[in-house]
């Protein structure tokens, strides 16, 4: 799977269109030789779905203003010669273009949802569980809330990045934040949850 990342050099999106011919989705897909540029194997029939070909700037359409926009890609016939020597290539790594994009590889894996299974108070707070980190440019955040506890974590939010700063650490099976990083430390049956990938864990009560 690829990622193609927007980098922000100019305000508009970019269009790829050498992905996909920009039709509906079609009934069948063309067989035939493979010396016939129209035998590719598309996108869009049965139950594959079409793929997007539109970097936006921003992932603010889905609530993430803040964060590059970028479309992730299965490696088809289509986005394999794209990135070999077509609008992909062009506009991540071709001499004299303009690097319009970057081009990130990943797994389907490491985009899942995170799941948080266990989440325990003290000094440091350390919070186990699944897929915590983020592939870029998505950020790991972590944000906790009173719940039925004695009193309400603060900050309530850290980002990776804050928590790192702070002298804890995150790994995608681990989350430890040191005490010293709250005003008010977390105390047990407070509440918290991880975001990654643009996506929310589970909400788990600590202990």
């Amino acid at each position: 799977m690829l990622r193609l990342i927007h980098n922000q050099t100019i305000t508009n999106g970019v269009l790829f269109d050498d992905l996909d011919d920009q039709l509906p989705n079609k009934e069948v897909h063309r067989l035939g030789s493979t010396a016939n540029p129209k035998a590719y194997e598309r996108d869009g029939y049965a139950n594959k779905p079409k793929q997007p070909c539109y970097v936006p700037y921003s992932q603010a359409n889905v609530g993430f203003p803040t964060i590059p926009g970028y479309i992730n890609l299965n490696q088809t016939t289509k986005v394999t010669f794209s990135a070999g020597k077509g609008k992909i290539y062009k506009f991540s790594s071709a001499p004299g273009s303009p690097k319009l994009i970057s081009v990130v590889s990943l797994t389907a894996s490491q985009i899942v949802k995170p799941v948080i299974t266990a989440a325990a108070h003290g000094s440091p707070v350390v919070i186990t569980g699944t897929t915590f980190l983020s592939v870029q440019p998505d950020i790991t955040t972590v944000t906790f809330a009173q719940g039925t506890g004695a009193s309400a974590p603060s900050p309530a939010t850290f980002t990776a990045a804050q928590i790192t700063t702070a002298g804890g650490s995150v790994s995608g099976t681990t989350i430890s934040i040191p005490s010293t990083a709250f005003t008010t430390a977390p105390v047990v049956n407070n509440t918290v949850f991880v975001q990654a990938n643009e996506q929310n864990s589970n909400t788990f009560t600590m202990t």
